[in-house]
């Protein structure tokens, strides 16, 4: 699968969604709530997970990131933000946790050395997608850096999907069984303990089962735009959800044998290859 290219540095205000979540409580609540083990994240750090519904549907593919100790926020898809704070709430109970939308964005660059121009500056999160030294900065937009040329959003979608990213509300569906996502080996950890929506998962990757619908990537030359069908040897297999320049995403029926999951080798350690 061709890889995401940038050579200058680049750009973009994200189309994400900011939950902000503080509290004494907040580590313990979020690792109790999400499908990631988030035991172990530090102050700086950020982590992606899923946020399930207790039947194991989605609701949400989000990041988490650790401002200081007790102060996190959950970037998501655009339009998200609401309803990953509506599902969180119902399991606040006495737990000493806030949440509300925040007016904080997302700051996503891009290029080689994109990491070492950030340098320095604080709510640095890490991107799975895109090239390796790309990251974001969550913050208020007037103290966000602005380094290199301007980016459309437009062309910031076109390198999520040339690099392979699903986004929730396009390629993944609310509701879609978390198999269906393409990423569980980035957004579930399946050593940590219990969480809603848990048995779902577990239940279908003990038994190697495979959701009715899988998200892959597919080069774009091999399919039509968004909304059309892709075909294979005459049949209709899946729906193009997403098309770049370089690659698309399609929505695939089970069994079918096109294109590929999701991947970032040189993100993973071997023992996850």
């Amino acid at each position: 699968m061709p890889g995401l290219q940038v050579d200058s540095l680049a750009w973009c205000d994200a189309p994400r969604d900011v939950v902000l979540v503080q509290g004494d409580d907040a580590a313990e609540f979020l690792h109790s709530q999400l499908a990631q083990d988030l035991k172990t994240l530090a102050v700086g750090s950020s982590a992606y997970s899923l946020l399930l519904e207790p039947t194991g549907h989605v609701v949400a593919l989000l990041r988490v990131t650790r401002h200081v100790d007790t102060v996190f926020t959950l970037d998501t898809d655009s339009g998200l933000g609401d309803a990953v704070i509506a599902r969180l709430k119902k399991f606040v109970l006495r737990s000493k946790v806030a949440m509300r939308r925040s007016e904080w964005i997302v700051r996503s660059y891009f290029g080689t050395g994109a990491n070492v121009a950030c340098g320095g500056v604080a709510s640095i999160a890490s991107r799975w997608w895109g090239g390796v030294d790309d990251v974001d900065i969550i913050g208020e937009s007037a103290t966000l850096p602005v380094i290199g040329t301007a980016m459309s959003q437009s062309d910031y979608d076109v390198r999520r999907v040339d690099a392979g990213w699903p986004v929730v509300g396009r390629d993944i569906e609310v509701g879609d069984l978390p198999a269906t996502t393409g990423v569980l080996r980035v957004a579930v950890s399946f050593s940590k303990g219990c969480y809603p929506g848990q048995e779902l998962v577990e239940r279908m990757d003990s038994r190697g089962s495979s959701a009715p619908v899988q998200v892959v990537v597919v080069p774009a030359s091999e399919v039509g735009d968004v909304g059309s069908a892709a075909i294979v040897d005459g049949k209709e297999v899946g729906i193009v959800s997403s098309r770049g320049t370089l690659n698309a995403l399609v929505r695939v029926k089970r069994g079918a044998e096109v294109g590929e999951l999701w991947v970032r080798p040189d993100r993973f350690s071997e023992s996850l290859l």
